[in-house]
């Protein structure tokens, strides 16, 4: 049958060599990724503290989408599996790291006594509408990339749409760690190891962005899969900072 599926090499651009770059780094960030969402998952379970409970549902799902991510990567590498939405999902992964991001902002904000006027410090107004946008667009990405594919439409949404979420999560992030209270705490580290995470990870379907002005997709792709790499690295760490706060537990 001609949609069967079937195991087999399937070259990045026809390169061998980017090929076997692209199977290292989705290799690494599979894995990386699966223990971040263990770890995060076995302190959403140990906390005593309800309040943090919804920061280690986000993490949870921060894996999750990564993962998926790095296994649908790797099917496409090693058998004749496409999936024309994977870049969607990075723009989901993105999407749950900032709200993670604001989740830790809420949460420090309702233990504290930053308010003004009746908002909390630092908090974008109308959120719920925003972060509920940004969901439908996603979704929207999806759904879209799954029928059409690359489509130049769907990649400057998906470009753009990770710019705006990227710059919400970075608002949050780089509000609290400037924020004395928090200095030290497993927050703040936290949020420090984070950070270089959103920003290498959003940079994974921006890159597709200069496809639409011009340049070649074999070019694109060898700049995308440093951002992979580097992101998996970044996660490494954010994944051992998970792990030494369970065992302080």
């Amino acid at each position: 049958m001609a949609n069967s599926f079937e195991f087999g090499l399937r070259l990045v651009a026809g390169n061998p060599n980017l090929t076997f770059i692209f199977f290292m780094g989705l290799s690494l960030l599979t894995v990386i990724s699966s223990r971040f969402g263990f770890y995060a998952y076995r302190n959403m379970q140990s906390s005593d503290l309800p309040a943090q409970r919804a920061i280690w549902e986000y993490l949870v799902f921060v894996g999750g989408f990564a993962t998926l991510y790095g296994v649908l990567g790797l099917l496409e590498i090693v058998s004749s599996f496409v999936a024309p939405q994977i870049q969607a999902l990075m723009v989901g992964f993105v999407l749950v790291l900032t709200l993670s991001f604001r989740q830790i902002h809420h949460t420090v904000s309702m233990t504290g006594t930053e308010v003004t006027d009746g908002r909390e410090t630092g908090l974008v107004p109308g959120r719920k509408a925003v972060e509920g946008g940004f969901v439908l667009v996603v979704l929207v990405l999806l759904v879209g990339m799954t029928v059409a594919g690359q489509h130049p439409l769907l990649v400057a949404l998906e470009g753009v749409t990770t710019i705006a979420v990227a710059a919400y999560g970075l608002r949050f992030g780089t509000y609290q760690t400037s924020q004395a209270r928090v200095k030290g705490t497993m927050i703040d580290t936290l949020l420090r190891h984070l950070l270089p995470v959103l920003v290498f990870g959003a940079l994974i379907p921006i890159i597709d962005l200069a496809t639409l002005g011009g340049l070649d997709r074999a070019v694109v792709l060898h700049v995308r899969v440093v951002f992979v790499i580097v992101t998996a690295t970044a996660l490494m760490t954010a994944t051992i900072k998970l792990k030494q706060n369970l065992a302080s537990l």
